[in-house]
């Protein structure tokens, strides 16, 4: 599946984020008893290993593999690891978990906080050891340095091509595996329980078909099949573009407007297709910038919604701000924080190994072993089809803004450069075709609103298994276990390791709705006021100020997934910093404005062990105070409302509204 610029940039912030948050679930040094200093290597199986995360007390490890295991291409890679022992050591180990990261291209390794998070209930009796895939990571990761810039044009391709030159056929998923395998047998390992995510569910039914025998149980989260049944993959996009009124209807504030949301995306998308929007936004590093968005580019943030972020909680609101009063701010902004680009290491990202994954193992429009003219004909020849027959298959967008929008979609043109494939591999078959799965205990995890890996996406890989558990959670985007912070779905995958059962699965219901916005506005009178409750002396017009207050607020906690370098701005001016801390978040906003005419100074706290928020701002309207708020809300709450007290004008607040 190919992504742009853009998106892997979304995705590259979020393993970041995820990795950040989850480190704050392990107990702190403070917390622990004083223990002996663990020691500087350790032995396993026929390894020794030495310490390199003290912290954690894991240990690193390397091992020489060839190239090109059938010998035909000279060279040898080493594949690096990290080892974390059980912490008792006293009762024999209950097994070893294996974590894998998707992309293709992120590095396993650094999403270790994340991981050993997840699993740090079960690390008392249970190993966990990351292992980075060739091409990433501490694994020799491929550095394609156009590529790695950001170029996506088919020259930095063709570069990329020849800086691999034969090696470009030998950085597949089966050849992952076998490191995989390779790195099990040094450790004595026999058996693993396999957790993958995104492209990691790709590894593990790569895994499973050819290593059954070394598999306790799988764990896919957000997975899409190996056998791909239509290579256009059209249950994406229709999965995000559906989420955008599914996630209305799950909304009070979206609900209560009647009609449909995308029925409004339509009419704005209607409306750039005449005159394309251009203007200042602040980017996801909060620079001001100038932004152009078409209908493409429009497409480009729908899609990205179904990684997470604040796309679905905006994009109703966006659209009406434009549509019903010109304020185009809200929707260049989405656009802004979409197209920022990042340059990642190819340590933590690699272009190369995205891009070597993709043209060996996902299905294409044209055949490799085709010249470059015939593929040329022949992938000009599927896009002229589609358009004939298959007109909606990106509705209400046409082919063509899909293709000029660079969604997230399977790699097109990207391929075309490609070399012809070996004559002992074919494109696209990681495994053979007579490949059965095994009856191996499965866990399948997929959210409702996963435009990047769709539930049907993740049923039709369930579908080969024969011993599997399919569960779609509602509310959730791309990584289930990430997106729920709260413990529903992460305890549901340390179940189903532990005993290889799901259990009691009913907390999947009680995950929280997307709560959207209910109106941008320019001035705080156009804000609905907060609803009074028993003792609040202030008016609707104070009420209102208060309002623009929260509105300040939610916004800033919304930004801290897109933001880049733990600053940013407020939607119309001011600034807005957070630090990580051994509970949670700390936000510090200084003259933030949701309206013109509300600017917003404070703190909130953001706990993740209780998932209460809660703030203490101050409010001033043209540089004159105008009051002093608490806010507080249960964030994981199902119907969370925020309570509002303080004074507002020298006015006693007491108020509520449904959570920001």
């Amino acid at each position: 599946m190919n992504w742009s610029t853009t998106q892997r940039l979304w995705r590259s912030r979020k393993f970041t984020v995820r990795s950040l948050l989850a480190s704050l679930l392990l107990p702190t040094l403070a917390a622990l008893p004083a223990m002996a200093a663990p020691p500087a290597t350790i032995t396993v199986g026929s390894r020794t290993l030495s310490l390199c995360n003290a912290a954690d007390v894991g240990y690193c490890g390397t091992l020489g593999r060839a190239l090109d295991p059938s010998g035909a291409v000279p060279g040898t890679i080493r594949v690096g690891f990290e080892f974390y022992p059980r912490r008792n050591q006293t009762l024999p180990s209950l097994g070893t978990i294996v974590p894998q990261e998707g992309g293709p291209g992120y590095s396993s390794t650094g999403t270790r906080d994340f991981y050993l998070g997840l699993f740090d209930a079960l690390r008392d009796r249970r190993d966990v050891l990351i292992i980075d895939k060739r091409g990433t990571g501490k694994s020799a990761p491929i550095d394609c340095p156009a590529l790695q810039l950001g170029a996506t044009d088919l020259g930095a391709v063709t570069d990329c091509v020849t800086q691999l030159g034969a090696g470009s056929w030998l950085y597949g998923t089966r050849f992952a595996v076998g490191d995989i395998i390779a790195v099990l047998d040094v450790l004595a390992v026999q058996e693993v329980d396999f957790y993958g995510d995104s492209y990691g569910t790709f590894v593990g039914q790569v895994m499973a078909a050819l290593y059954p025998h070394r598999l306790r149980s799988i764990v896919l989260d957000s997975a899409y099949p190996v056998r791909a049944p239509d290579v256009w993959f059209p249950t994406d996009w229709g999965t995000v573009w559906s989420g955008i009124d599914l996630s209305c209807s799950r909304s009070a504030s979206c609900r209560a407007l009647g009609g449909s949301a995308t029925a409004r995306v339509k009419q704005l998308a209607s409306a750039l297709r005449v005159k394309p929007l251009t203007g200042k936004a602040p980017d996801a590093f909060g620079f001001n910038t100038t932004v152009t968005l078409d209908a493409p580019g429009l497409m480009r943030i729908i899609d990205n919604a179904g990684d997470g972020g604040s796309i679905y909680r905006e994009l109703d609101a966006a659209a009406r701000a434009w549509l019903d009063s010109g304020d185009a701010r809200p929707i260049l902004r989405l656009s802004a924080e979409q197209d920022t680009y990042s340059q990642d290491a190819a340590q933590d990202f690699s272009y190369g190994l995205y891009t070597a994954v993709s043209c060996s193992d996902y299905p294409l429009l044209y055949d490799l072993r085709a010249n470059a003219a015939t593929r040329n004909q022949q992938y000009a020849k599927a896009l002229a089809d589609a358009r004939t027959t298959r007109p909606t298959l990106f509705a209400p967008f046409t082919l063509d803004e899909a293709l000029e929008s660079q969604m997230y979609i399977t790699p097109l043109d990207s391929c075309l450069p490609w070399p012809a494939p070996p004559v002992n591999q074919i494109q696209g078959q990681p495994f053979p075709v007579t490949a059965a799965f095994p009856a191996v205990p499965t866990l399948v995890l997929s959210g409702d609103l996963d435009g990047v890996t769709s539930p049907q996406d993740a049923a039709q890989v369930a579908a080969q298994f024969p011993n599997v558990v399919h569960l779609i959670v509602p509310n959730l985007t791309h990584v289930v276990a990430d997106g729920d912070a709260f413990g529903c779905t992460g305890g549901i995958v340390r179940h189903f390791v532990d005993t290889l059962s799901t259990g009691d699965t009913s907390c999947v219901s009680k995950v929280r709705a997307v709560r959207t916005v209910p109106r941008f506005a320019r001035t705080y009178k156009d804000l609905a006021p907060l609803t009074s409750n028993t003792g609040d002396k202030t008016s609707s017009d104070q009420r209102r100020i208060a309002a623009a207050g929260l509105e300040a607020v939610g916004d800033a906690l919304a930004r801290y997934q897109p933001s880049l370098d733990n600053t940013g701005v407020g939607l119309r001016g001011g600034t807005t910093k957070y630090v990580y801390t051994t509970t949670g978040l700390t936000f510090t906003l200084t003259g933030c404005r949701f309206t013109d005419d509300v600017s917003v100074s404070g703190t909130i706290a953001w706990n993740f062990d209780t998932s209460v928020i809660t703030a203490k701002v101050n409010l001033s309207r043209s540089g004159v105070a105008a009051g002093t708020i608490n806010i507080r809300w249960v964030d994981g709450a199902v119907n969370a409302s925020a309570t509002v007290t303080g004074t507002v004008q020298g006015v006693l607040i007491n108020a509520r509204r449904i959570a920001p």
